[in-house]
């Protein structure tokens, strides 16, 4: 299926963005759950749906090499949707979200419903990952597609929640304020503190749902506190625990396990975990690397072949 124009997809979905309404809602305050209960929605309930076959050549008509980005915050992105497509409990469960729709469908198709003011989250999400990875450059891509995913995030896609979340991080949280900034792009305290509020709610949703990125954030976090070292630790084990167990994850988080178990081994006794926990934690460590050097020498040997 043919896709469309450049001037004209953008355009589409430009208007379509800013003929929207806000619909974006206050995020939810996430509940705190007990250490010992266990995270439900992701991890207990994986299954395997339905989606569409497409190959290589027309997943690269339209995306080109983009899906290969090396962006955290992309890559983890369609992690999330992955991980939320595959679960059964997921309230988007029947929904058809992410590049292999895409692309069964076409752009047009995607664009075409989203400009009748169809504001479905599969169709919020697929034009928003087409503004994303589209090989085509879009003017006000960026925009356009946190415009989307913010709208998607209201109406309870938790995947945009988390993209929210990154991009917050990113852009307001973790700016160089060494650097001078114009009056223009000056942002209030109290707005940075309504930001970081909003921001660390949504990772403590997705925590609490099972996504191990969102558990990793979170663990760091209170482990560079000395006040929280110990909360800390004990999120980066569960973070661990649900890597490991979840074969989703495989390969996708093997230097966050790698940099959780450092820490664990580093300032375990600090928070009082005991000599032969912190030695498991470091076969951990000897483990993954060990599987990291073995899977680069036979990408080597491939590539000589």
């Amino acid at each position: 299926m043919k896709t469309l124009t450049k001037t004209k997809i953008t355009l589409a979905i430009l208007l379509a963005v800013s003929s929207n309404v806000t619909l974006a809602t206050k995020a939810q305050t996430a509940g705190e759950k007990d250490d010992n209960t266990e995270q439900s929605i992701i991890e207990n309930s994986v299954v395997t749906k339905y989606s569409p076959e497409v190959t290589l050549d027309t997943v690269q008509e339209i995306f080109g090499h983009n899906l290969e980005t090396q962006d955290t915050t992309l890559k983890t992105l369609l992690l999330a949707i992955g991980m939320d497509h595959t679960t059964n409990t997921s309230p988007n469960a029947e929904s058809n979200i992410g590049i292999p729709f895409i692309v069964d469908k076409g752009p047009k198709y995607w664009v075409a419903r989203l400009v009748n003011k169809d504001y479905e989250v599969e169709v919020l999400v697929n034009n928003a990952l087409l503004l994303l990875f589209s090989k085509e450059e879009f003017p006000n891509a960026q925009q356009a597609a946190d415009d989307l995913m913010l709208t998607a995030s209201a109406k309870g896609y938790w995947p945009a929640s988390y993209y929210i979340a990154e991009r917050n991080l990113n852009k307001f949280l973790t700016r160089d304020l060494t650097k001078k900034i114009s009056s223009a792009g000056a942002i209030t305290t109290e707005k940075l503190k309504t930001i970081a509020d909003d921001t660390m709610k949504r990772y403590n949703e997705c925590a609490e749902l099972g996504f191990a990125p969102c558990q990793y954030r979170i663990g760091f976090w209170l482990a560079n506190s000395e006040k929280t070292v110990k909360d800390g630790l004990e999120v980066l084990r569960r973070a661990i625990k649900t890597t490991m167990s979840d074969k989703r994850y495989f390969g996708a988080l093997d230097g966050a396990i790698i940099s959780a178990a450092k820490e664990i081994v580093f300032k375990g006794e600090e928070a009082g975990l005991e000599h032969v926990v912190r030695e498991e934690y470091t076969k951990l460590i000897q483990h993954q690397l060990s599987a990291l050097t073995q899977a680069a020498a036979q990408a080597t040997e491939i590539q000589n072949d």
